[in-house]
């Protein structure tokens, strides 16, 4: 057989068996639509519509499914929408915004009606409010007197915030007023044909805090105490603060304070006897210590490495007073409350200081192992809370189980 002859046979070969493959395919498939066609034929009346019901039940189910997520979704989304106005409302009475507030006193309560240019105290004024309200606040009247506001002479008072990224802030200003030497020879001129000074130290209001007056009488400085209230605005969208209003005066009532908070040391257990003696020695050497000696020594009586550097002889110690011995967390521990005496070394004036020390017994020695932490404190207070409450709740068990005893005595009596 030739070569040509033998390829032939073998492609014959090869499309028969493609061709018996291609009509078995048909055939499986054939057989497959018939068996549906008599699975159809063979299904019990109302199938379809059963199966139809059980479609819309699905759907409608999750259709609601969807709905309830769409709906919690969106409150969802409503409240992060809230959520960064949050800090932008609080924006209004932040520390940015009172330093922002004291910028704009300062300038605002400063000239020289001698040296005074519009546009430059206008422009400056500008940077805080309108142009509109800086042309209207930026003039200055009278001749008499130049005015000046010092960033550090602006105290808050109170700060208010009123909605929509507004607040009203009130401040106290200690306002300098310096007589122009024209307003001096003036004056000078008017003592000398009346001899009355109608600007006298007699004549000024109570706000006035300090005086200087010349060879003749004549106030020629005056400090005064104001009360201004500033009508601040944040916006958010420009991110920059602005004074929305004129500025107005108000008074703010000074009154002593007549109640403070209750001290942390008010809910521990007190120590009595002869342990406070050998306490208020061991005080009396840790601040001589605490005020003279160098680290290396303290570190002999001061656990807490943050403090070991003491005083560095900035104050001399003088005495305690005012001890009150506290339990500690354990028997090895206790907390002091105390008042301690130094004096400034060049002047000899003498300063109160309170101090909380926890001290720890270490063999036969204390040492001091916190000063003024709040942390050991809180924690301390948490330990006894708990532990009456679980002193209060055994004792109430007992109550209850004596009370049990005593009825079922009286019942058998």
């Amino acid at each position: 057989m030739s070569k040509r002859t033998h390829r032939k046979s073998n492609k014959e070969g090869k499309f028969k068996k493609f061709k018996n493959v291609v009509l078995k395919m048909n055939e499986n498939e054939k057989q497959k639509s018939d068996a549906k066609k008599k699975e159809k034929q063979n299904k019990p009346k109302g199938y379809r519509t059963r199966k139809a019901g059980v479609i819309a039940f699905w759907v409608m189910l999750v259709l609601m499914f969807l709905t309830v997520v769409v709906n919690s979704g969106g409150g969802k989304k409503q409240t992060e929408a809230v959520v960064p106005n949050e800090p932008t409302a609080s924006k209004a009475v932040s520390m940015e915004a009172i330093e922002f507030s004291k910028d704009f006193l300062s300038h605002y309560f400063t000239w020289n009606p001698e040296q005074l240019d519009k546009n430059e105290r206008d422009t400056q004024l500008g940077y805080f409010v309108t142009k509109d309200l800086a042309d209207q606040i930026g003039n200055v009247a009278g001749k008499m007197w130049q005015s000046t506001l010092k960033r550090d002479a602006v105290l808050l008072k109170e700060a208010e915030g009123i909605g929509d990224n507004k607040s009203i802030l009130t401040f106290q200003v200690g306002i300098t007023y310096d007589k122009t030497l024209a307003a001096i020879e003036k004056e000078k001129s008017a003592l000398g044909e009346d001899g009355e000074d109608t600007h006298s130290v007699e004549n000024l209001s109570q706000d006035s805090m300090d005086v200087v007056v010349n060879e003749q009488g004549i106030v020629k400085r005056v400090t005064k105490k104001k009360y201004v209230a500033v009508h601040l605005y944040y916006d958010a969208d420009q991110k920059r603060y602005m004074i929305y209003q004129v500025p107005s005066f108000t008074y703010y009532e000074e009154t002593p304070n007549t109640s403070g908070p209750d001290m942390d040391t008010e809910k521990l257990r007190t120590v009595v006897g002869n342990q406070i003696n050998g306490v208020k020695d061991f005080l009396n050497t840790f601040f001589e210590a605490y005020a003279n000696d160098s680290r290396e020594k303290l570190s002999y009586l001061f656990e807490d490495e943050h403090r070991q550097s003491g005083l560095n002889k900035t104050m001399q110690f003088d005495s305690i007073k005012n001890v009150t011995v506290f339990e500690g967390k354990n028997e090895k521990e206790k907390v002091v409350s105390a008042t301690v005496i130094f004096a400034e070394p060049d002047t000899g004036i003498e300063y109160s200081s309170y101090y909380q020390i926890v001290l720890a017994e270490r063999q036969d020695r204390f040492v001091v192992k916190h000063l003024n932490s709040k942390k050991y404190i809180d924690e301390l207070l948490r330990a006894t809370e708990q532990s009456s409450d679980e002193t209060g709740g055994d004792k109430s068990k007992k109550d209850k189980q004596g009370e049990k005893e005593q009825e079922s005595q009286s019942g058998k009596r």
